[in-house]
């Protein structure tokens, strides 16, 4: 059901660790393949490289994911932008990437925020996601977290700044979710 939402709209996906958002993250990426490269973020180094590495079990070869982050030579990382299919990075690499123009998002057909409730103020991610949406035409967002807050204009906040069209929200005594 979930998936179905995010592959109609911008979705906000609200769930406890360790039911399948990056799952449902994958499957989305499966489904949008076909029109565009996919973008992977989450805000740490060891967050990245666990999403693509979780990808890598589904996704081959395995040569057409890229991580990057700031460590990564500006030469590599541009290639990387050329070339992959599919790239995990923290947000601020990017940012910096299409700030200096190594880095564009037109051919991009999803862009996945781990961490969304992360999404105000200055941080990165309200910067990407505006970017993203000026650049591609086939622009779908997926905005995945466990811990949304309790501020309901906090929320819509994180919601504005990634367009989100649409909240999945289960918990664990969720009715489509409890028996599993």
């Amino acid at each position: 059901a979930i998936l179905n939402t995010a592959a109609q709209k911008n979705t906000l996906v609200v769930l406890p660790t360790g039911l399948g958002k990056t799952h449902i993250a994958i499957a989305l990426s499966a489904l949008r393949m076909p029109l565009g490269r996919i973008l992977v973020m989450a805000p740490t180094k060891p967050l990245v490289a666990q999403h693509m590495k979780t990808f890598s079990e589904y996704f081959m070869p395995y040569e057409s994911l890229s991580l990057l982050s700031g460590k990564t030579p500006p030469e590599k990382r541009l290639e990387s932008w050329k070339s992959s299919q599919m790239i995990f990075s923290t947000p601020q690499t990017v940012k910096n990437d299409i700030i200096s123009g190594r880095a564009n998002l037109a051919d991009f057909s999803l862009v996945v925020f781990d961490e969304a409730h992360r999404a105000v103020g200055d941080y990165a991610y309200v910067f990407l996601a505006k970017s993203y949406l000026q650049q591609s035409s086939i622009a779908k967002i997926l905005a995945l977290t466990a811990s949304p807050g309790s501020d309901e204009d906090y929320i819509r906040q994180v919601c504005s700044n990634l367009f989100v069209d649409a909240v999945e929200l289960r918990e664990r005594s969720s009715a489509d979710v409890a028996p599993y």
